[in-house]
């Protein structure tokens, strides 16, 4: 049944032909008497454009109808009422409850709230003694009681105690556990901070928590760096042999000419500035593996125009390292060369080549022309997008560089007529396109390597892929920067911590050699040891445990998988290593006791089947850890290791909140505390 018409304007004025559904005004000598359709809305637009009496008397009898409404029993009630409460917000508003008699809201929930708006929102503690926040915030205040406020002052206590509650938590999840560092120092505003990131596994997920951002106050010299060091780690109760791993980039691109150290083993200071543009030549004293990391998240801070200390990566690196083994007998810490930053110096060292360095300057020289006004303004009349110019020190600004002039090859076709300087050859454009196809897998790899849960294995993986890409490509550039990967990678195969997390990766085991596997299985036998001497258990496990064996037929063989090159690869490798190495690993001298049988199942770990590519690692230990237990332990510990320096990166990122022109006088506690509340504020 059709709702009643409230509005009186179809009966007063039109008569309606449900045949032609058109309604006719009834007005006499209306200029335009028919409309299609009887809606109310339609049909008193009408009288209020042509009639403008009738429309008067419209209004009234609309009036007269709104000021009663008939209820069930005869009564009458007020119409207008029931508009007002269904009608515009603010009249929704008016007749709304004037007070928050239910809200729930306690003492603890509002100083949360506090401390979180002034540490992970970044709002500056003036805030709290704004008067806009005071209106609201009072009535809470009052309602609360025995003269409880928040204001910028006693804030800082509160910041203080919320700090200490992080730090105690995370003392609990890191007792007596391996972990892996990540260290780097950062300058804002004349301001140095050391910022220390530690990632370890806790109920199967990775966790990462900033532990120190402590501002140096002194030269940026080895014992002074050691001392803060040390000092952090002792506020979480850290012993030095927990240190498993470091990752330490210090900003490769900018820093200067690494120090050549006379004696790597010694504890050096760093008695002035060096020059120089490439720190990864000088290899760690410790593993030859140095760690820088991601660009991406660095170059942020650097377009920013922030600065970094004048101290070098590698320096950092060895005094770092030197400062984790001082003093302590049989130390396993070790450096990682980070992933993305060994993969942008392949890179770049491929784009020196000379024709490859005219052919960007001359990409240059034709963006900056599209991007003057005029230009700019014809690209934006033709809806197309804006050119974009590269950043030096960044090689992935330059594929996006060339890849958004590509795109506007039409545009300066058409207008180098006009302008003799977007005049590209044929040529050239081909050699752009080139220069596209083969730096794309590198972008790719690289966008892949910014994982923040990035493991040993999934790096080496991508690795792999992206040197296969190159290879496929056969271009002068890409043979350069597949050679320069080969070179590196035989670095990165030295390093103990590298080959122990990739052999116990089983998507990649087959990649090692007969002899890195040896060294494998021999790392992991000592890393075994540590962290039974850690947590104070004697070298004895559960008879019931031990025997427990780790066949072929333990593990699910999860190679049918869609068929590609990459996966066809490695199915290759892994039936040639089976082929080649039968019983090599055998040859180990086994230890004395219960690491006898844990060289065991580690080399019959050895000749498990190949999991996929595809699969997940941390998934597949999950699966495993009741049939492989002593296997889980050492595979949590190596997939904890960092492959990037994303996390520190990221805890640099938000001192542009914190420290800003016009709020650079916090004190250097309580922006420690701030900063440390913020980088734990959404880590698991």
């Amino acid at each position: 049944m059709p709702r009643t018409k409230s509005n009186p304007v179809g009966r007063m004025f039109f008569q309606y032909n449900l045949n032609t559904n058109e309604s006719t005004c009834k007005v006499p000598n209306c200029k335009n008497p028919v409309r299609t359709g009887n809606h109310s809305g339609n049909l008193e637009n009408h009288i209020k454009q042509y009639h403008k009496e009738e429309y008067g008397i419209l209004l009234r009898e609309k009036e007269k109808n709104n000021s009663t409404y008939p209820t069930e029993n005869g009564s009458t009630t007020n119409k207008r009422q029931k508009i007002e409460k269904t009608g515009p917000l603010d009249k929704m508003i008016i007749i709304s409850k004037k007070t928050l008699t239910n809200v729930r809201l306690d003492k603890k929930t509002v100083v949360d709230a506090c401390v979180q708006l002034v540490t992970t929102n970044g709002r500056p503690f003036q805030l709290l003694d704004d008067s806009g926040f005071k209106m609201i915030m009072n009535p809470i205040f009052n309602a609360i009681g025995d003269g409880f406020r928040m204001n910028s002052h006693n804030i800082k206590k509160h910041i203080n105690e919320h700090a200490e509650s992080i730090i105690k938590s995370i003392k609990a999840d890191i007792d007596k556990k391996l972990i892996s560092l990540k260290v780097d120092c950062v300058t804002r505003l004349n301001r140095s901070i050391i910022g220390v990131n530690i990632q370890y596994f806790k109920d199967e997920k990775l966790n990462t928590k900033t532990i120190g951002m402590t501002e140096l106050f002194n030269r940026h010299t080895s014992e002074y760096l050691k001392q803060v060091l040390i000092n952090i780690l002792r506020k979480f109760n850290i012993d030095n042999r927990q240190v498993f791993s470091i990752t330490c980039d210090n900003g490769a691109n900018i820093v200067k000419m690494v120090r050549i150290l006379n004696d790597t083993d010694e504890v050096h200071e760093d008695d002035g500035a060096s020059s120089g543009s490439d720190s990864d030549e000088i290899e760690s004293p410790i593993s030859g593996d140095t760690d820088y990391l991601t660009e991406s998240q660095l170059n942020t801070v650097l377009l920013e125009g922030e600065d970094f200390s004048d101290f070098s990566a590698d320096d950092l690196q060895n005094e770092i390292v030197a400062a984790m083994s001082y003093n302590e007998q049989d130390p396993l810490t070790q450096c990682v060369r980070c992933s993305a930053h060994t993969l942008q110096l392949c890179i770049e060292n491929g784009l020196k080549v000379e024709v490859i360095k005219s052919l960007l300057t001359k990409a240059r020289k034709v963006v900056k022309v599209l991007r003057t006004q005029s230009y700019a303004a014809l690209l934006k009349k033709d809806c197309l997008k804006q050119a974009v110019l590269d950043n030096a020190t960044r090689w992935d600004t330059t594929y996006l560089m060339l890849v958004r002039l590509y795109e506007l090859k039409k545009f300066c076709d058409d207008h180098h007529q006009i302008n003799n300087d977007l005049k590209i050859s044929d040529t050239n454009w081909q050699r752009f396109n080139n220069l596209i196809e083969t730096l794309q897998p590198a972008y790719m790899a690289s966008k892949k390597l910014q994982r923040s849960n990035l493991t040993l294995g999934d790096f080496y993986g991508v690795w792999i892929q992206t040197k296969q890409k190159l290879n496929r490509i056969g271009s002068a550039l890409s043979i350069a920067i597949f050679n320069n990967m080969e070179t590196r990678e035989s670095k990165l195969l030295e390093n103990d911590i590298f080959i122990a997390a990739i052999y116990l990766d089983p998507r990649y085991m087959c990649l090692l050699t007969d002899l890195n596997k040896k060294k494998a299985v021999d790392y992991l036998l000592k890393v075994w040891d540590l962290k039974n001497a850690l947590t104070s258990v004697e070298n004895t496990v559960e008879s019931n445990v031990l025997e427990q064996h780790n066949s072929e037929d333990d593990i699910t063989d999860t190679n049918n998988e869609d068929d590609d090159d990459f996966e066809g690869y490695l199915r290759t490798r892994a039936t040639n290593s089976s082929q080649n190495s039968q019983n090599s690993i055998s040859t180990i001298n086994s230890s004395q006791g219960s690491n006898s049988i844990l060289n065991s199942k580690l080399e019959d770990f050895g000749n498990i089947n190949r999991l996929s590519y595809k699969e997940d690692i941390v998934n597949f230990w999950s699966e495993n850890k009741n049939e492989m237990p002593e296997l889980y332990q050492l595979a949590q510990i190596l997939m904890a290791v960092p492959a990037t320096q994303v996390s520190v990166e990221r805890s640099f990122s938000g001192l542009k909140f914190i420290l800003s022109d016009l709020r650079n006088a916090i004190g250097h506690d309580i922006l420690e505390n701030i900063l440390i509340i913020r980088g734990n504020a959404n880590t698991n």
